[in-house]
């Protein structure tokens, strides 16, 4: 893809360079647009194929549990820098409030710096208490979380587990999270469903019970965390991963993405060490193939268009006129380039995308799914 395709690509970040009228009309007139050869129905049947053969793994990320009201990665790090910033100065606990909550907007740190200073701020102030940082992020984890009902996702997610040790079922499920909703998602009816939470070295499952790999780290909402209860998330940790490839975690990832399909759930594809083991797995595989399937929503094109006009209005660099070109339609254009490059870049993983308009359209896709087994 050419320089002034990622230009118009930019628009759905916030850098744009070059964009004019004749851009535009030479890339919206390109081949660059396709359509994607296959509709969501036939990509849940080729699902149902994979559950049938028991090759389906269900991979879960932060999207799963935004129901609950875990917080995300930004604000999971402002309630740790809270309690760092109330730690150093406990004279003053409404000012170090007001510091947690503006310093990631006003100086907008990197997320991996934010949390490697803060895996640092409680080993070097708590020496003797080795999981003070876990303990710390449990804390933060669950302050405001609402686990009195359980989302659609996660119960249409539950559905396929219903049946571990019985053919066909589920091979398992890998989440890169380390809250215990799913367990508890999976405790929350009458049906006995076994399970094996999976988060170190040297963990396995009895033949009858489900594996719930937590490859990031696990941390239960109640009880005594121990040296298995290590997570990945500041820079160090990842590191750790990048350099150990034989460890447990790369090793999991890495058999389930070569000789499995998944089925990806609230995961955005922006982790670098996701994108490696796939790399790693497709490469082994020896194939260009789809294997697994994403849910992904759709770019807006309202969105698009606001964003576009805008741009137009403030910067001088984009030559265009509005008695040309009709902006709706050019929306609509470029929703399906920028589109057309996820297809690309996840179909470099081996990866294909089920289109939805919003996140509620997930669990009726993994529903329909069901209906196909």
């Amino acid at each position: 893809m050419s320089v002034e395709a990622l230009n118009l690509i930019a628009l759905s970040g916030d850098v744009i360079s070059g964009l004019s009228t004749s851009v535009l009309k030479k890339y919206i007139n390109s081949k660059i647009i396709d359509k994607i050869s296959l509709s969501n129905d036939d990509k849940y049947s080729k699902v149902a194929e994979w559950y049938r053969a028991e090759k389906m793994v269900i991979v879960l990320g932060a999207g799963a549990s935004v129901a609950y009201g875990l917080p995300d990665w930004n604000t999971l790090l402002q309630k740790l820098l809270l309690i760092s910033l109330q730690a150093e100065d406990e004279s003053d606990q409404g000012n170090a409030s007001i510091l947690a909550k503006t310093f990631s907007n006003v100086f907008e740190p990197n997320s991996l710096v934010a949390a490697r200073y803060l895996h640092n701020h409680f080993k070097t102030n708590q020496p003797k208490a080795t999981l003070a940082f876990e303990n710390a992020i449990r804390d933060s984890l669950y302050s405001e979380v609402n686990s009195e009902f359980d989302s659609e996702l996660l119960k249409e997610v539950r559905q396929f587990c219903i049946a571990p040790g019985r053919s066909p079922n589920l091979d398992s499920i890998i989440t890169y999270n380390y809250d215990d909703i799913l367990e508890k998602c999976l405790s929350n009816i009458d049906v006995d469903i076994p399970y094996c939470p999976i988060h170190a070295s040297g963990m396995k499952n009895k033949e009858h019970e489900l594996p719930i790999y937590h490859v990031h780290g696990y941390l239960p909402q109640t009880g005594q965390l121990t040296s298995k209860n290590k997570v990945v998330l500041s820079e160090d940790g990842y590191h750790q991963q990048y350099s150990d490839i034989y460890g447990w975690s790369n090793l999991t990832q890495i058999n389930k993405f070569k000789e499995n399909n998944c089925v990806f759930v609230g995961l955005s594809f922006s982790d670098p060490n996701l994108r490696r083991i796939l790399d790693i797995a497709k490469k082994e595989r020896g194939d260009d193939g789809v294997h697994h399937y994403c849910f992904k929503k759709r770019h807006s094109k309202n969105y698009i268009k606001k964003k576009l006009n805008k741009l137009i209005e403030e910067s001088d660099d984009i030559e265009f006129d509005s008695n040309e070109i009709d902006l709706t339609s050019i929306s609509s254009d470029l929703v399906k380039l920028v589109e057309q490059f996820d297809e690309n870049d996840a179909l470099s993983f081996g990866v294909g995308i089920i289109w939805v308009d919003s996140y509620d359209e997930i669990p009726e896709g993994l529903q329909k799914i069901r209906t196909l087994i």
